[in-house]
């Protein structure tokens, strides 16, 4: 099997991470490669074990995602099947509430006994077992229900009717990752749900389970918008994003960007690649070297962080 080489892409979460804490961004991407292989290097293969785990605020929104991606791919299949349409496919609402609930505990079991140790990418592992964070039972109980009120409020809105209703040979790949190419940088991107429209339009839904800030997510749903352009030639005045909030409530906030609009995302992204570059000791290998990529001052944000032990910050 050929070796896997890390070549140097962009994503927006990359970006975040970039700006969030140098270090935390050098763990990510270079401290941690090679990680998986049998003979990793001792830190390698920590700093992957770490790379893989949750805590409690993503563990919500990934089993929200995961339990939306597995309704709609039963649809798919469902047609897939060829089997005699009778109407839209019935969801039991209570059903799949319960289902992600209990999907959590097994989870949460798993993580506890640190079985993600042994195999980072295939089991399930939390920040707050690594680190023998005690969290009050309450606390626990308000992550499931986060889950449990967000997967509510979507399988009983009007949006998730309009998605079951709907032709699912309109669909575009549902969180699939892709790439396309930005002035000679690979740029990836992972839609959560998106579909054409007979007159050409695209629309992309992107489910949100974090605080409401729709603004924070402008650089995304540019890179969406620069993804359809690239990849399907949708014109981006065709193309419209909806941030969908899902808690108690669903908001939903939608964007269509300008020209204008893009040739800003376009010289963010220009900046932000050229910074990250900046601090490669090797551009055209893609090598690094940890000391170039300082600690934050900011001791509040080790507190999220999974690799703060590595960085003698436990």
């Amino acid at each position: 099997m050929a070796e896997i080489e890390n070549n140097f892409t962009w994503s927006a979460s990359r970006n975040n991470s970039f700006g969030y804490c140098k270090r935390q961004y050098w763990w990510n991407y270079y401290g941690s490669w090679g990680g998986w292989k049998i003979d990793a290097p001792r830190e390698a293969r920590e700093a992957y074990i770490l790379k893989n785990l949750n805590n409690r605020w993503t563990w919500a929104g990934t089993v929200v995602h995961e339990a939306i991606e597995d309704i709609l791919r039963r649809f798919q299949e469902d047609q897939a099947d060829g089997q005699l349409s009778l109407g839209p496919v019935h969801v039991d609402v209570d059903s799949e509430v319960e289902a992600a609930t209990q999907r959590m505990r097994d989870q949460w079991v798993e993580s506890r006994g640190g079985h993600y140790r042994r195999r980072p990418k295939k089991r399930f592992g939390l920040a707050e077992h690594e680190y023998e964070v005690v969290i009050p039972r309450d606390e626990w109980k308000a992550t499931n229900q986060k889950v449990r009120d967000g997967l509510r409020t979507f399988l009983t809105s009007e949006l998730f009717e309009t998605v079951r209703t709907s032709d699912p040979s309109q669909w575009l790949p549902i969180e699939t990752l892709d790439q396309f190419s930005f002035e000679g940088t690979g740029i990836w991107v992972v839609m959560d749900f998106a579909w054409k429209l007979p007159d050409g339009r695209v629309e992309i839904f992107d489910w949100k389970t974090g605080i409401v800030n729709p603004d924070a997510n402008r650089l995304q749903v540019g890179c969406y918008t620069l993804y359809l352009k690239a990849s399907r030639d949708v014109p981006p005045e065709k193309v419209t994003t909806h941030l969908v909030y899902l808690g108690k409530e669903l908001e939903q906030f939608s964007f269509r960007m300008s020209e204008d609009e893009l040739k800003q995302v376009r010289g963010e992204m220009r900046a932000s690649i050229a910074s990250m570059r900046m601090r490669l000791r090797d551009k055209k290998a893609n090598t690094t070297a940890r000391d170039d990529f300082p600690l934050t001052d900011d001791l509040s944000k080790c507190e999220f962080c999974a690799f703060r032990r590595l960085c003698g910050r436990a």
